[in-house]
């Protein structure tokens, strides 16, 4: 029974991690498309200012690079935001209960399978009348 609470717990735990994660990617995916957006801005704009520069040679077009240089810089502010993705402490702290919870199920899953084995061994021994001997055929 224990095994089996220990299991839940385990399961309890890796979902808490993984709503922690997919909140945190959600967070990623959308400072993503926001730098994705101005990145576009400034990629739309770089075209303007070299058609600019290119047809005209008036002093305009350092209205149109400020711009230009203002997108980039917001681009890679998020971007930056986007890129730095550390999990949480809510994810870390289910992770390790997660882990502990299954380390403790595996060894009551080992003793309660071992258990059966082990009485059928003693109930063996007891009909042939071994009984001067210990476990495993062992002398005292």
């Amino acid at each position: 029974m224990r095994s089996f609470n220990l299991l839940r717990v385990a399961a309890e735990a890796e979902l808490l991690r993984l709503r922690a994660m997919l909140v945190r990617q959600g967070r990623r995916a959308a400072l993503g498309a926001v730098a994705v957006f101005f990145l576009l801005a400034a990629l739309t704009l770089g075209e303007a200012a070299g058609l600019q520069l290119l047809r005209f040679y008036v002093p305009p077009i350092s209205a149109t690079l400020i711009l230009l240089g203002i997108n980039l810089a917001i681009a890679a502010v998020v971007g930056g935001l986007a890129a730095r993705s550390a999990p949480g402490q809510v994810e870390r702290e289910a992770l390790r209960v997660r882990r502990q919870a299954v380390d403790a199920a595996r060894g009551a899953l080992t003793f309660t399978a071992a258990l059966p084995v082990a009485t059928t061994l003693l109930s063996l021994r007891r009909r042939r009348g071994e009984r001067g001997r210990s476990f495993f055929g062992l002398r005292r």
